[in-house]
This record gives structure tokens, C-alpha cells and sequence, in this order.
């Protein structure tokens, strides 16, 4: 094989190399772009009256929808909701409260009896369906 081909065979490999790098950004991409914006782990007292004062914000900050089923939101002692049939809107938000209601596309409900996060004191965790942790709230742990 001669030098000239030798050239154009590394700079196919090259080319390879980099599209498939950018195809594998793309595909883990929509799951680094889901978060948790926001969360009220007290509800106004008596909190037992107003469990969907309790509630967690989760945010697609990207452009594609992501289908939840299978992800979950935990406390941290391990309350554990789990998404089924849920997919966020690229852009869109939805608010998991505590409380019973009817799910819509912002609103989705645990329909918890009693209170489950631990006030301010808690940490709220999103796990995709393989058990990777996508993100926390707040992102440092609660100090005790």
C-alpha cells in the first residue's frame, strides 16, 4: 500500500472515529439535560392536610422529549416513586407532589397518605431505568 493510500485510510479511521464520538455525546446527551429544578420538602402545616405542598420539580432542559418509565425519585431514606407511562416534552417541566390528583403533563402525584420528605433536612435523587443517578436536590447533601 502506498503512502497516499496509507493517508487516505487514517483519515477515513480519523473520520470514523470522531462521527462515532459525537453519535455517542448525542445519545447520552438527552439524559444529562433532565434535572431537578426545584423542591418544597415542607409543606405549610399541618402538613398532613396539605401533602401537595410537598412536591419536586423535574426539568428536560433539552429539545427532545425523554420517556420516564422506569426512572424514579427518591428521599433520602429511600421512599422511592417510580415514573410509568410518563414522558417529559423537550422543555417541559412536571411537579411530583406528595399528595393524590390526577396526573397531567406538569402535575404528577405519589398519592402518599402522610408526609414523606423529611422537611428541609432531605435530599431528593432522579435515577434513569438503569439505576444511573441523573441528579440530586439539592446537589450537596443536607446537613443534619
Amino acid at each position: 500500500m502506498g503512502q497516499k493510500n496509507k493517508l487516505i485510510v487514517l483519515a477515513v479511521l480519523a473520520a470514523l472515529y470522531v462521527g462515532a464520538a459525537y453519535a455517542a455525546d448525542d445519545a447520552n446527551s438527552t439524559k444529562s439535560k433532565i434535572t431537578i429544578d426545584n423542591a418544597c420538602f415542607k409543606a405549610t402545616s399541618p402538613e398532613k392536610q396539605n401533602l401537595n405542598g410537598e412536591w419536586v420539580v423535574v426539568t428536560n432542559q433539552g429539545s427532545a422529549d425523554q420517556d420516564l418509565n422506569g426512572w424514579t425519585i427518591s428521599t433520602q431514606h429511600n421512599r422511592t416513586y417510580a415514573f410509568k407511562d410518563f414522558t417529559l416534552q423537550g422543555g417541559a417541566s412536571v411537579k411530583l407532589h406528595t399528595g393524590c390528583g390526577n396526573d397531567t403533563a406538569t402535575d404528577i402525584y405519589w398519592n402518599k397518605k402522610m408526609p414523606i420528605w423529611n422537611n428541609n433536612k432531605d435530599m431528593a435523587t432522579l435515577k434513569d431505568n438503569s439505576g444511573n443517578v441523573i441528579a440530586r436536590y439539592p446537589e450537596e447533601p443536607a446537613k443534619t
